[in-house]
Formats: structure tokens, C-alpha cells, sequence
């Protein structure tokens, strides 16, 4: 089996960017974005934004196991897999449990600095960046308490995005 990579953060903390260089370097690879997979729902999709609520949890977890399936499937046929997704809500370290027991699977939990999370928001400046940047106090209140334990973190508040691309791949060997 080869190499699952769930790499993880709030929003602007870098994880599409640096989970799509990921998935380049491998010389066989796919990149799985939870968020795509989630929004693949014709009717009946609940995005998040205002109040957060049991549906919108369960349509995560929906797009969650798919992902893991999808990767576990293509890793078992020797392809290395990237998840990138967004760390809520509360319950999002336990949406990913069934993969956290394989030995194969790396967590990597991109952590910037608030204040370096909200530049990031501003100078992207995409669609949904103006409620984020709002948001980012909400993003901790889940980041700071979960548990980390197994995970690799890094503060990459002053990293290019190079910087945090050789970092991930010297933290998980490839």
C-alpha cells in the first residue's frame, strides 16, 4: 500500500496548494479535495456559513468517508494519495479515525498564526475570503483544543509556499 496524506488547516492556511505539489512529486498520485466531493450534491447540499448544523456535520462526514475509501482504494493499487480538507467541525479528527489506524497515513495539520491567517485571507481575496476573515477566531476555537498527538503541525506563518512544501515532505520522508 502506498502513502495517504490528509493535510489539514482552516481555510487560506495553504492545504489545496500544497496537497496538489504533493500529489505532483509522486510519480503516481491523486489528489482527493473533500471539499469537491461535498459539493458534487445536486440538491440538498448544506454549505457551511451562519449557524453550523447536524446536517451540514453529516454531509462532511459523507464526503469524509468517501475520501477515505477512494484513498485507501487507490493506495492499495499503488497509488500515493492526497486528501486535502478543512478541520471542522469539532468532530472532524473523529470523521477520519478508520484512516488514522493505517500506518501508511500521515496527518499534517498546517497551523499559521491567526494574524498570518487573516493576511493570507486578504490577500487572496477569493468569494467566501471577506466571511472568513471573520471566522478565523471560530477555525480556533477547534484547532486550539484538538488534540495533536500523532499529527504534524506546522506553523508555517513565515514560510513561502515552498518553505511549507519541503517541510511536509521531509516530515513524512518521500
Amino acid at each position: 500500500m502506498h502513502n495517504i496524506i490528509l493535510i489539514t488547516g482552516a481555510p487560506g492556511s495553504g492545504k489545496s496548494t500544497i496537497a496538489r505539489l504533493l500529489a505532483q512529486h509522486f510519480s503516481k498520485s491523486l489528489h482527493l479535495q473533500v471539499d469537491h466531493l461535498r459539493e458534487m450534491m445536486v440538491n440538498g447540499i448544506e454549505l457551511p456559513g451562519g449557524a453550523w448544523t447536524d446536517e451540514a456535520t453529516r454531509q462532511f462526514q459523507l464526503a469524509r468517508n468517501s475520501a477515505i475509501y477512494m484513498a485507501q482504494l487507490y493506495a492499495n493499487q499503488g497509488i500515493d494519495v492526497v486528501i486535502d480538507d478543512v478541520c471542522v467541525p469539532a468532530e472532524f479528527a473523529a470523521h477520519y479515525s478508520p484512516l488514522f489506524s493505517d500506518t501508511n497515513a500521515y496527518k499534517v495539520l498546517l497551523l499559521p498564526t491567526a494574524s498570518a491567517l487573516i493576511k493570507r485571507l486578504q490577500n487572496r481575496a477569493g468569494p467566501y475570503d471577506e466571511f472568513l476573515i471573520n471566522e478565523v477566531s471560530w477555525f480556533y476555537s477547534y484547532l486550539d483544543p484538538m488534540p495533536k498527538t500523532g499529527w504534524i503541525v506546522l506553523d508555517s506563518s513565515e514560510w513561502t509556499i515552498e518553505q511549507t512544501f519541503r517541510e511536509v515532505l521531509g516530515k513524512i520522508g518521500a
